[in-house]
């Protein structure tokens, strides 16, 4: 796995062999680190995506914490459309672990996402293990193929 940048609290990885872009929250953000730290690998999908035809991404949100109200309406209005649009993600995955309340936020997150994008066949799940979303991707693309 190759280190694409490194914050105090977030670490971004490219898995060239799975062509997964993974990103690992290493504690609660800080002020405007969130967004800038969503952004950042944001950028790296984009720039990655001009080679990599397929490139999934993966994010482990364990140690995310609450997300603010101010950052949760960020989220709705412009990083969905970042993400799926600008950036064209197609297979999305998070790590939440056992967290209940995470969990039921990001069950309603994917419904949202794949109701408001129905025409961009997106793929997203959620997963307590990084192994599951790993084996997850493997059977995704071969059912696209």
């Amino acid at each position: 796995m190759k280190t694409l940048f490194s914050l105090d609290f977030l670490d971004c990885f490219l898995d060239e062999e799975a062509k997964i872009l993974f990103h690992v929250w290493k504690k609660k953000p800080k002020g405007d680190e969130f967004r800038t730290g969503l952004t950042k690998v944001c950028n790296e999908y984009v720039e990655l995506k001009k080679t990599e035809p397929v490139l999934h991404w993966l994010g482990d949100t364990q140690l995310l914490g609450v997300v603010p109200i101010e950052d949760q309406g960020w989220l709705d209005k412009t990083w969905n459309e970042m993400l799926f649009v600008k950036a064209g993600v197609k297979t999305h995955a998070v790590i939440i672990g056992t967290d209940i309340f995470a969990k039921y936020a990001m069950e309603k997150w994917k419904k949202n996402m794949q109701a408001k994008y129905a025409g961009q066949s997106l793929i997203l799940e959620n997963f307590a293990t990084k192994e599951d979303a790993y084996k997850w991707f493997k059977a995704s693309e071969k059912s696209r193929m």
